[in-house]
């Protein structure tokens, strides 16, 4: 179970300004890349050439229409995770992808909106995990994708337990507005990871409100 702190850069310098100030706190972090499009917000879009900082792995959370160039971009930079958005993915699409990755040791991770039925991310989870176990599910706790600071949709905890149910092992983390109101309720629904933005960057203390979502996870150890 894990914390995961989300950074939506609108800028490679405003990126590594946030990075610094989780450095040491803990090691994974999502960078999410929106291309404006499918991504609701237009963030900073590696090039592939750029140099990240150093003492953390990095999952990018690629909500761009063009998935092959931010995959291999996101590979460039020496990923560890990549969530792929697979509303208007193809199953060859993400045949394609989640073989790529796997190739170049990179996990995939498969984004469950809430607009399409669930069944589609089942599939698409089944997809990924037949050629990588490791697959995961990221269920998207807002409603629109690619912008911080929005309500949390309360079906997401429905959308968990019924993704569980058709997958019993199916490993789930969820992106956006999780908070500690928030994310007792995903918790209980099965989730593992939580992956939060605006609560940690909007606090005055990260490291405090790190603590206070890690405390969500313990106290259901």
């Amino acid at each position: 179970m894990s914390i995961i702190p989300a950074v939506l850069p609108h800028s490679f310098e405003e990126m590594n300004e946030k990075l610094s100030r989780i450095e040491g706190i803990t090691s994974l972090v999502q960078i999410d890349l929106c291309d404006g499009v499918f991504g609701l917000e237009k963030t900073w879009l590696p090039s592939g050439t750029e140099i990240m900082s150093i003492g953390f792995e990095y999952e990018f959370d690629l909500m761009v229409n063009d998935w092959r160039l931010y995959v291999n971009s996101a590979i460039a930079l020496n990923a560890k995770r990549v969530v792929l958005h697979v509303d208007h993915m193809t199953d060859v699409d993400i045949q394609e992808a989640v073989t790529l990755l796997k190739e170049k040791g990179v996990i995939a991770g498969i984004a469950v909106s809430n607009d399409i039925a669930i069944e589609t991310h089942v599939s698409a989870l089944r997809l990924a995990k037949e050629i990588d176990y490791q697959s995961y599910a990221q269920v998207m706790g807002i409603a629109r994708i690619g912008e911080q600071g929005q309500e949390f949709d309360e079906t997401a905890p429905e959308r968990i337990r019924a993704l569980k149910m058709q997958i019993g092992d199916a490993i789930v983390q969820v992106d956006g507005a999780m908070n500690p109101e928030n994310g007792p309720k995903v918790i209980e629904a099965g989730a593992t990871s939580l992956v939060v933005g605006s609560y940690l960057f909007s606090m005055g203390e990260v490291a405090t409100a790190y603590g206070n979502m890690q405390a969500l996870l313990q106290s259901e150890d």
